[in-house]
């Protein structure tokens, strides 16, 4: 090969520095972009921030003190006694029995059957609540259901056995049987009704148990739950308005979603009931409380309940949950506040089984803080535990041309930065690289003038 032709094909290999820094830059950022609107459009970014999770619930905290003579508090999450006082011991349950009669009248009869009431179901009881049925009336189940429910019927609560069994014996052989099935051992029913007997009886930790069953029927639990009703005229009754004893009692308390009252004076007292609160759900039962101080036992136990269940703070309000992409903005992602407190309480007792969920919506600036852009849901044991909103944690105004396209503004300063940086080197590089050419074009000439003397 010739001096010439050498001269050649080394030029066509010289880099250009200028360009390369230049087309390098490009490709950075148009990478960049890529990068982010990919992300952005799968909505990368918003899953939540497993760093939040706290353990909460500690088994050897103060329990409270309360009236009531036995009680219990039975995790629905976590299937389980969290709390017991003399749970074993043997008392009357009084109306909350009415619980289990109306949980078989719902499991054996159709609600809008029409039953012939018995001379036996008219029995008057002294003090006891009644609908004043009459022999002969015909009614349907599902407002003897309401009346023993709402107003804690006993004529009514007797019909509904009597319609299921027959009579009152065989229908109290049925409800052993069944909170037998349950695993209840220390319970023994001999009406349908609850009136005070020394062979009917139950203990605090049966009785959440029965509760729990009870109220896995939906119709049950709304009945429960209805603070007015009407039970329409019959053949021998004027229309009857009903108010809900249960919801009176606890002053509407809205934590609670199902259960029933009992007592046969005062002092001698009775309540089972159901309550959910940032994702705990338990059951609560007291025996041999006293009309003044069972709510207050209550309303304890329910806020003992967070102190001793195990399991997870899943946020509080202002925890920044996740972060989300926001259009045109001068920043390009935006972290995003939780509005409440949430906690989860999986049966495992492991933060492995909590999962939650967030669903952002597509963000365009300006956005302002405190914006409700999206929502959260907790998951524990597989079922929704609790839920919140999500909020902008700060405000976004609007970007340069290229924060359409998801490059913030502090990321096209750092880009053009970078560029103008990698241009400059490139210069010098050219510039040293010229230098170095002029250098072997010298030498090359000097070789060539040389070779010819």
């Amino acid at each position: 090969m010739s001096r010439t032709e050498e001269r050649k094909t080394k030029k066509r290999v010289r880099i250009k520095y200028r360009r390369a820094a230049i087309v390098l830059s490009l490709l950075i950022l148009m990478a960049f972009m890529i990068v982010n609107i990919f992300l952005a459009s799968v909505g990368a970014g918003a899953s939540y921030n497993r760093k939040l999770l706290t353990k909460t619930g500690d088994p050897n905290a103060k329990a409270p003190e309360i009236k009531a003579e036995a009680a219990a508090v039975y995790s629905l999450d976590l299937d389980r006694m969290v709390y017991e006082k003399n749970s074993d011991y043997m008392l009357a349950p009084y109306s909350i029995t009415k619980l289990l009669t109306c949980y078989l009248a719902l499991e054996n009869l159709d609600p809008e059957e029409e039953v012939k009431i018995s001379k036996s179901a008219c029995e008057e009881l002294e003090d006891g609540m009644m609908m004043e049925l009459e022999p002969g009336e015909k009614i349907k189940v599902i407002d003897l259901l309401y009346a023993a429910m709402m107003m804690s019927a006993n004529d009514g609560a007797t019909a509904l056995g009597e319609a299921v069994s027959g009579d009152i014996k065989s229908f109290s052989a049925l409800m052993n049987e069944t909170v037998a099935g349950w695993g209840c051992e220390g319970t023994h029913f001999v009406n349908a009704n609850g009136w005070d007997n020394s062979d009917h009886y139950t203990t605090a930790r049966d009785m959440a148990i029965i509760t729990k069953n009870c109220l896995e029927n939906d119709t049950l639990r709304e009945i429960s739950m209805q603070k007015y009703y009407t039970v329409p005229a019959t053949n021998k009754s004027d229309p009857l308005l009903m108010e809900n004893a249960l919801l009176k009692t606890m002053s509407d308390n809205k934590l609670i979603t199902g259960g029933k009252t009992g007592s046969w004076d005062d002092d001698k007292c009775s309540i089972a009931l159901e309550f959910t609160d940032k994702g705990l759900s338990a059951v609560i039962v007291l025996l041999d409380d006293n009309k003044k101080d069972r709510p207050g036992d209550v309303i304890r136990l329910m806020d003992y309940s967070h102190q001793v269940t195990p399991g997870f703070r899943t946020t509080k309000k202002g925890d920044k949950v996740c972060s989300a992409w926001v259009k045109h903005g001068k920043k390009t992602r935006v972290m995003l506040e939780a509005d409440r407190l949430t906690a989860a309480y999986p049966k495992t007792e492991s933060e492995k089984s909590i999962k939650v969920k967030t669903k952002v919506d597509k963000l365009k600036a300006p956005v302002r803080k405190g914006d409700v852009v999206g929502n959260f849901t907790v998951y524990a044991n597989g079922q929704p535990a609790g839920k919140g909103k999500l909020l902008v944690s700060e405000d976004v105004g609007t970007g340069l041309p290229l924060s359409y396209l998801y490059v913030s503004d502090h990321s096209f300063i750092v880009l053009a930065v970078m560029t103008v940086l990698m241009f400059i080197l490139g210069c010098l590089l050219q510039a040293a690289d010229n230098r170095r050419e002029a250098k072997r074009r010298t030498a090359n000439r000097r070789r060539a003038g040389a070779s010819k003397h």
